[in-house]
């Protein structure tokens, strides 16, 4: 702004705008260009001199004709090369560096993405008519949620039915293919049918992108209940969109309004409420509702195989040295009278089980998190037996309800192995029951003792016990004197 008062000022000394501009050294065009640009703003007719939003064009020095024919060019001839041969804005650069332009990178690429947006061809998609229970498409997508006052991340499974639009959705704590079967169960349960195709995008748990082939585990699955897994090409989401779609829409509807739970089965109990209101509402281009339209389609869906599919893997673990095995990164206790150093460990999406042969010895709820332990009190009683002063400082008592912590600190921390005889009790009974008794001592302020114990317990009926019936008793003979009196009257 001080270089135009000053160009007005010298104006108004010379009258010239040949010697003003000889006084500043530019144009004696741009002292003219200023100057009616002042007495425009004087007179009214705009509000300002120089514009907020000015864009300086400067001349095109290296970007020539010639240069801009030949990166053309190139992106012309690229259209009939496979996608992964066509050559990059990278690779044209040095093509032109290599002719003896000197150009930068930056240019190239600018010159590039023009090219693209004003001449470069259109995606063209081919608009979709779904038929009845023909396909229904999956996909997964992550949720923060506080669950019990902890955030985390879940995962939720989400299903549509193209025909119908009829949205299912279950969270899960982890995203492995243990769980995108499970979730494959609920849909089918939920629905009471099976449709005749269901989409993917290239997901691990389905599809093995080394191999170009569909999971053996997952195919065993597609078999037995009866539906051609399909799956889409590489980045191209549209292949699979609607289901895409529906997974932003169910985590927004869903999930924006509410995020705080005591546990990860109320989240899904209000993921089951705000789905059946989804499913009751109308929808864009169908002419009923989805809950409708499932009733509608379902004809033509196939009907479920009578045996379930049994939703689980087997795994062959080493037993440490603390009685524990490791399974996803988490620890599970084994019955120390176990004897082998190896056992099978049968893992649902929900819970482990520990075989021997074929038979149950041990089952744990399955951890979430990582470096996490599942210890049982029942499966450490014999070695404690033996090692009585590992109970102090024992990992699995810190695992043992908060009442017998405290009566093992109160009573028996100096003397472990009189404790001994209520680990045998809880192993025989259970820790609630055992938690109780303890409550109905203190009450009637006796000492809990394995005697007292085991007295509240079997009156409560928790505890069976062995009869102990005597079998050396005698029937005396009887009086038949008496009995001929009583007749005789």
């Amino acid at each position: 702004m001080a270089d135009i008062q000053k160009i007005a000022e010298l104006y108004e000394k010379f009258g010239s705008y040949r010697s003003v501009g000889r006084e500043l050294g530019i144009s004696r065009n741009t002292v003219r260009r200023y100057l009616l640009r002042v007495r425009e703003v004087h007179a009214g007719k705009c509000a300002e001199i120089l514009p907020k939003n000015r864009a300086i064009k400067q001349p095109v020095r290296v970007v020539t004709q010639e240069v801009l024919g030949k990166i053309y060019a190139h992106l012309e001839t690229n259209q009939d090369r496979p996608r992964k041969q066509r050559l990059t804005a990278k690779r044209i650069h040095e093509l032109l560096i290599r002719d003896g332009h000197q150009i930068g990178y930056t240019t190239v690429k600018r010159a590039v993405a023009q090219w693209k947006r004003e001449k470069g061809p259109r995606e063209v998609y081919i608009l979709q008519e779904p038929k009845e229970g023909e396909c229904a498409e999956f996909d997964w997508g992550d949720v923060d949620l506080c669950i019990d006052g902890a955030w985390s991340k879940c995962y939720l499974a989400a299903f549509v039915l193209t025909y119908s639009l009829y949205r299912f959705g279950r969270l899960y704590m982890r995203e492995t293919q243990l769980e995108v079967i499970q979730g494959h169960l609920e849909f089918f349960k939920e629905i009471d049918a099976i449709p005749a195709t269901m989409r993917y995008d290239q997901l691990k748990a389905v599809y093995d992108s080394r191999t170009k082939q569909i999971n053996p585990r997952f195919l065993e699955f597609a078999i037995h209940y009866g539906f051609t897994p399909s799956v889409c090409n590489p980045a191209s989401p549209h292949e699979k969109g609607t289901d895409e779609e529906s997974v932003g829409y169910i985590r927004r509807r869903v999930f924006g309004e509410r995020t705080l739970f005591s546990s990860l089965e109320e989240a899904n109990d209000w993921l089951k409420v705000c789905l059946a209101e989804i499913n009751a509402e109308p929808v864009y281009r169908r002419e009923v509702p989805p809950v409708q339209g499932l009733e509608r389609e379902r004809s033509e869906l196939h009907p479920l195989p009578v045996l379930e599919f049994s939703n689980y893997l087997l795994r062959r673990s080493r037993i440490s040295k603390y009685s524990l095995v490791a399974c996803d990164g988490n620890y599970y206790s084994v019955p120390d009278t176990y004897r082998p150093r190896d056992i099978t460990i049968r893992i649902y999406e929900d819970h482990i089980e520990m075989l021997d042969g074929e038979s149950v010895i041990a089952s744990h709820p399955r951890l979430r998190g990582q470096k996490q332990y599942s210890l049982n009190i029942a499966h450490f009683v014999k070695t404690l037996h033996r090692k009585p002063g590992a109970i102090r400082n024992a990992k699995v008592m810190t695992r043992l309800d908060t009442q017998i912590q405290m009566i093992f600190s109160t009573y028996y921390e100096r003397s472990p192995q009189e404790f001994l005889p209520i680990l045998d009790l809880i192993r025989d009974s259970s820790e609630p029951a055992i938690s109780y008794a303890i409550d109905i001592l203190l009450e009637r302020e006796i000492v809990p003792t394995y005697d007292t114990l085991r007295l509240i317990i079997q009156q409560q009926g928790q505890m069976l016990e062995p009869f102990n019936i005597s079998d050396d008793f005698r029937v005396t003979d009887p009086d038949l004197g008496a009995y001929d009196q009583l007749i005789g009257g």
